[in-house]
């Protein structure tokens, strides 16, 4: 008797595991990714000079990214450690477009942009095409993403890194592979250097995992993923840690109540979707 034969019926009656349905591209997929690039472009281009002024933080990006990159590195070795990175990539930027106001605030323009076609993306994923271009189409009308939007500041690009971030961790679940979690790896990484506040997003993700209960090799990978970005953090965050007396006169959230309406209206709003979908 073969072990074929003698293996157990049970096990030739295993069902092969279901494929994993792709999105085939379309019309309607295209619009969910462009019409909320093309309207936060549009808002973000929309009095983007402020009639040449110029705020607090704007300023120390405008005198720091005009220096050599020798000066940023012995500028952040005092001040500023946080925010080097973004401090270099302006100065590039100037180095290649001019150091303008225009140049100041047009890369958080388009990085918002970025960040708004992301979120649509993420709702086609998950949700369906209406709920991608809804998403997509009300993020750039918060009053914070256009805030953010026309500073000259990193947030705007942490907040797009974050945005295609979560996409690449969502692409990854089904799929598994290993050059899809080194993307999601080092995406979350680059927006943690930018801000380190960004490793919040990277706690976020490993709730939404642990409560989706995904399969223990899912949560090994992003474990894996997770610490290598924490340990690429780390020494940025040691350093800059002693730099933290400069930002000590900044109190807690005087926004709080807003806060906690926006997530409770985000919330019922996503509830009312589901039930509208399902």
């Amino acid at each position: 008797m073969s072990l074929d034969e003698r293996a157990p019926a049970v096990a030739r009656t295993v069902s092969p595991p279901v494929p994993v349905r792709r999105q085939s591209p379309s019309p309607a997929n295209a619009v969910v990714v462009l019409a909320p690039l093309t309207l936060t472009i549009a808002l973000g281009l929309w009095g983007i000079r402020r009639k040449n002024t110029m705020w607090g933080d704007e300023s120390v990006t405008y005198q720091l990214a005009h220096r050599d990159l020798s000066q940023i590195w012995l500028t952040a070795q005092h001040v500023d450690l946080v925010h080097a990175l973004y401090y270099a990539v302006m100065h590039e930027i100037f180095g290649l477009f001019g150091g303008g106001l225009l140049t100041l605030r047009l890369p958080s323009v388009l990085a918002m942009s970025v960040a708004a076609s992301g979120v649509g993306l993420l709702g086609l994923r998950l949700a369906g095409p209406r709920a991608g271009l809804l998403a997509g189409l009300v993020f750039p009308l918060l009053p914070q993403v256009q805030k953010y939007a026309q500073e000259g500041r990193s947030y705007a690009m942490v907040c797009a890194l974050v945005t295609w971030a979560t996409y690449a961790l969502v692409v990854s679940v089904p799929h598994r592979a290993r050059w899809r979690w080194a993307v999601y790896g080092s995406t979350m990484l680059l927006a943690c250097l930018l801000h380190e506040f960004a490793v919040l997003a990277l706690v976020a993700h490993g709730v939404t995992l642990v409560v989706s209960r995904v399969p223990r090799p899912v949560l090994r990978a992003w474990s894996v993923a997770a610490a290598g970005v924490v340990a690429g953090l780390l020494p940025l965050a040691i350093y800059s840690a002693g730099q933290s007396e400069q930002v000590s006169w900044i109190g807690g959230p005087v926004r709080l109540r807003y806060f906690l309406v926006v997530a409770v209206v985000g919330m019922a709003c996503a509830l009312v979707l589901q039930r509208c979908l399902s």
